[in-house]
């Protein structure tokens, strides 16, 4: 019978930012109590999603009904960053000095204080005086037809998060893998059973930092249209360099005349003096296609990967992607990039498409390179690794991750 559960653990706190962790670790899980898993699968949500969405319940169902295999997705920190995932719209410092310049320059006086705004009803009522002033002015001739004003507000995560992006998420990753190795309603062969984590867009970065934070615990890693560098614009802090290019998205879905640019809460900043400076070193660790850190990778045991990305993706890079692939095959890693760059590679019903994702659906993509991974694995299974850390220089700070107790450790020193 199959069988579907949530879970609340304890995970990490956030050791880069020195903030205790307020909230628990959840994620969910799909088996079949009369089949013996032959693997861990981790399908990681991109951003906009999570555990509960609805198609993933059903594609969770029907692969495991058809495979040996248990089924996971996880809650990973700040994933409710998005309307649809529970965050709630505010307006911070930033975005009230952002607001009073752009009103002034347009020379539209604002309906009241700023310091009256407690609530999102509230916020609203002033953006909707706001383009009510353009609409008059519009008619008056003060303004362009065309003319809009460019707003930010920002996004508080549910659970009263904030984006620390990357590691935190990746740790949360791994500790629910740790988990479910020693706590799983169903025989892990020992602790031995294979970890596979799979993902698209910024699920599928997750997968290979997962895999770059814990190579002797993830198996192999199947990704569709990832970064191999992080971008900048979902760090969260970019309004602080330029709210319109940085921002993580716009959108006119709520005002016809204003532009509303969002960016998640966040505590890292691009001020040198702050202790939350994201630094050069906070930059590298969370790179992917960071060569020295893949030639320290390349000396524990090695999982597999599998990618697909396309040459019109409009947020990541496949140059950048082609790179990765080629270093991880240099080190000796089973690594295949499928670029998709021509149109006689779109098929209509895998390939739709030459953008981000390129219409690829979830259960084909699993479907297709599970069972292939899963019979790599199989003939070459991994060796118990003794020496559960790895160590990441990062310009001068050395960043440290290790097993113990069932969970990943994160320990960060100054070089000498």
């Amino acid at each position: 019978m199959q069988i579907n559960r949530i879970y609340e653990i304890d995970s990490c706190n956030d050791v880069e930012l020195d903030i205790k962790r307020e909230s628990k670790l959840e994620f969910k899980l799909w088996y079949d109590d009369e089949k013996k898993p032959e693997a861990l699968i981790f399908f990681i949500q991109g951003i906009g999603s999570d555990c509960h969405d609805k198609m993933l319940n059903f594609i969770a169902q029907n692969l495991i009904q058809k495979l040996n295999i248990a089924f996971v997705s996880v809650n990973y920190h700040c994933i409710g960053n998005r309307p649809q995932t529970g965050s709630t719209f505010y307006l911070d410092e930033i975005d009230k000095l952002i607001l009073d310049a752009t009103t002034q320059a347009a020379g539209i006086k604002l309906p009241f204080s700023m310091d009256k705004i407690q609530n999102y009803d509230q916020m609203g009522i002033f953006f909707h005086c706001i383009n009510q002033a353009l609409i008059k002015g519009k008619k008056e001739g003060k303004f362009r037809l065309d003319y809009f004003l460019n707003l930010h507000i920002s996004l508080q995560p549910k659970k009263n998060e904030y984006q620390n992006f990357g590691i935190m998420q990746a740790q949360d990753l791994i500790n629910v893998a740790l988990y479910l190795k020693k706590n799983a309603p169903f025989d892990t062969m020992g602790g031995s059973i294979p970890v596979i984590m799979i993902g698209s867009s910024h699920g599928g970065y997750l997968s290979h930092l997962a895999a770059k934070i814990a190579p002797w615990l993830i198996d192999g890693v199947i990704d569709n249209s990832s970064c191999a560098k992080f971008l900048w614009k979902l760090v969260g802090f970019g309004k602080e360099i330029d709210f319109i290019k940085y921002s993580e998205f716009d959108t006119f879905k709520f005002f016809e005349h204003i532009c509303i640019h969002c960016s998640t809460k966040t505590f890292w900043t691009s001020n040198s003096s702050s202790p939350y400076f994201f630094s050069p070193a906070r930059r590298m660790i969370r790179n992917i296609l960071e060569p020295s850190h893949l030639q320290i990778q390349s000396t524990y045991p090695k999982p597999y990967y599998v990618s697909y990305h396309a040459i019109k993706d409009q947020f990541y890079s496949l140059e950048e992607k082609i790179t990765l692939y080629k270093y991880l095959n240099d080190l000796g890693f089973d690594a295949k990039l499928n670029s998709i760059t021509k149109i006689s590679q779109i098929d209509g019903k895998f390939i739709k498409n030459l953008e981000h994702g390129m219409g690829i659906p979830v259960k084909l993509l699993i479907k297709k390179e599970l069972p292939i991974m899963l019979k790599k694995i199989k003939n070459n299974p991994k060796k118990e690794y003794k020496d559960k850390s790895i160590s990441y220089p990062c310009e001068d700070l050395l960043y440290n991750f290790t097993q113990k107790e069932d969970k990943i450790f994160l320990e960060i020193k100054k070089k000498d």
